[in-house]
């Protein structure tokens, strides 16, 4: 992250009375061991955040902090710097001050970045610092109009074509589709979309990408560009290109300087043409942690306890896009230690994880999650992660798994919490085994936040507000709330939306957070496991025992 020694990092931070020595020095270790940034590991453990270490080193620099979430670019200012140094250098000119440029860096003290944009632009500079995460997120501005992008090398491809008769599969292997690829996918990194959808309708070719959940349509691309382009993302994936009948899914990586992306590719046989879907998986050295998912303390807490159990289960719940494994690979990540062997059985692998041994199911050569975890009890692991538990063979796998001394990662699709003990009874396992080796359950949501750039004040309607109020009433109720008063939910004095800006494309949302309810398996519960209760009374009992609902720490997260 930065030019400075370990020692001025050392002396910044314990300065500051945030982290002791013993904490720095045994981060630095670790750091050194697996060839790591120390800002990195020490982030990870959550010692510190980005933002803090910025503001610290800021003092340490005698510059200022800036966050950038808060700024509005102009285009005229940041692409005063080309964009291949801006990326390489880690810098962003956000303003301007009378004559000299507002220069935002990850690392204030990189004297030749300050030189080079002082003679590239004929101005002083007056240097920031940011976080890294800022500078990442910022360099989107370079890629605003996709549309201008393409238009030169549509042309090029439509006359090109037409001129030469070039095949589909010679096509494909052309420079303008290449380029054409190549842009739609660093365009959809630089919005931070985590699908990209290539479809075709009557007569337009589709290009929509899912952005905070939310799929957005972005350039409409000439009929004539989508066999080529579809054949180039089956030559990428080691896919057939002449299969056009069948469903076909593979992967593939996309690699520029400063970025490496891994790509899961699914296609199918549409009724105007095959529907390509990409799902964009940034594979970085940092994770993030359990805090920037968005769990509170008390929960926090509950979750590490539970995963430092040598043996058991710890289940994540939710439908599809809740960002379940996504936890799951944060907490393989603060479990990976030189100590311990763990092993996954995923479908698919989503990212590789340095250290871990990743299975990916293969259901043609008879390869499911059953069968990968029997293979995988041999294999001598301490912590074993299973994708999905979809069936009882899989679900009874698990539980023999943690019941013989491993710890145990899995996925199941419940509403909720308490719906994950009946419904792995519903699949066939016995109550008293599932009593026995279940640690805890973890239910989530991913929601929109509001785009801290764009975000307003709002006042609703004294009927909005009343009904409002009225469901307030109803989750305020002793039997599905508690009683304590810490797990009251209060009604908010204050709210917010976002009125839209260039950061957010005019949608008022920027970034998505998790929204969590922690179930421990505590002895009460496990007698209503073991009597086949119903969810709603497990869900009862553990409110009483001050479980927060989902929705409540959504009304939390608003305050």
């Amino acid at each position: 992250m930065l030019h400075i020694t370990s020692d001025e990092l050392k002396k910044a931070l314990t300065a500051s009375g945030f982290i002791d020595e013993k904490n720095f020095q045994d981060a630095l270790a670790e750091a050194q061991k697996t060839d790591r940034d120390i800002v990195n590991v020490l982030i990870e453990h959550g010692n510190i955040s980005e933002e803090y270490i910025a503001e610290i080193l800021a003092d340490y620099f005698g510059v200022k902090y800036i966050s950038l979430k808060k700024i509005e670019l102009k285009d005229s200012d940041v692409k005063l710097i080309p964009e291949q140094i801006a990326q390489s250098k880690k810098i962003i000119v956000f303003g301007r001050e009378k004559d000299k440029l507002k220069l935002a860096m990850e690392d204030p003290g990189d004297i030749g970045a300050i030189d080079y944009v002082e003679k590239h632009t004929g101005q002083k500079v007056i240097p920031y610092i940011t976080t890294g995460s800022d500078i990442r997120e910022s360099l989107g501005v370079y890629k605003k109009s996709i549309a201008s992008d393409f238009t030169k090398i549509i042309e090029e491809n439509v006359q090109k074509s037409k001129a030469q008769g070039l095949d589909i599969a010679a096509m494909a292997q052309d420079l303008p589709v290449i380029n054409i690829l190549d842009t739609i996918v660093e365009y959809a990194i630089a919005q931070r979309a985590s699908d990209i959808h290539l479809e075709m309708l009557p007569k337009q070719f589709l290009i929509r990408f899912r952005i905070d959940g939310i799929l957005k349509d972005i350039i409409q691309l000439p009929v004539t560009i989508h066999p080529a382009l579809v054949a180039r993302v089956k030559i990428l994936s080691d896919l057939k290109i002449d299969e056009r009948r069948s469903p076909q899914d593979g992967r593939f990586r996309f690699e520029t300087e400063h970025h490496s992306t891994a790509i899961r590719v699914s296609i199918i046989p549409a009724f105007y043409g095959e529907k390509v879907v990409m799902r964009l998986l940034e594979e970085s050295e940092r994770f993030l942690t359990l805090e920037e998912l968005g769990l509170a303390q008390r929960e926090l807490k509950l979750v590490q306890e539970a995963i430092l159990h040598p043996h058991g289960m710890v289940l994540s719940t939710g439908p599809t896009g809740s960002g379940k494994t996504t936890t799951l690979y944060t907490i393989l990540h603060i479990l990976n230690r030189p100590e311990v062997n763990i092993s996954t059985i995923e479908d698919p692998i989503e990212y590789d994880v340095k250290r871990v041994n990743q299975i990916q199911v293969n259901p043609k050569i008879g390869l499911t999650f059953a069968d990968g975890l029997r293979s995988l009890l041999r294999q001598d692991p301490d912590i074993l992660m299973v994708g999905e538990i979809r069936d009882k063979e899989t679900a009874e796998m698990a539980i023999h798994s943690a019941l013989t001394g491993h710890l145990v990662l899995s996925t199941l699709h419940t509403n909720d919490a308490a719906g994950a003990v009946p419904r792995l009874i519903d699949m066939g396992v016995e109550p008293f085994l599932l009593a026995s080796t279940l640690n805890l359950i973890i239910a989530q949501r991913l929601v929109r936040k509001i785009c801290s750039n764009c975000v307003v004040s709002v006042k609703y309607s004294d009927q909005d507000l009343i009904k409002m109020k009225n469901q307030m009433k109803g989750l305020s109720k002793e039997e599905t709330i508690g009683s304590k008063n810490e797990n009251q939910i209060k009604m908010p004095t204050k709210f917010y939306k976002g009125k839209g800006c260039k950061q957010c494309g005019g949608s008022g949302y920027r970034g998505r957070i998790g929204i969590f309810e922690i179930l421990p398996m505590s002895g009460a519960i496990q007698t209503l496991a073991v009597q086949r209760a119903p969810a709603e009374k497990i869900k009862a009992q553990a409110v009483k025992e001050k479980m927060a609902l989902m929705i409540e720490d959504g009304f939390r997260k608003v305050e």
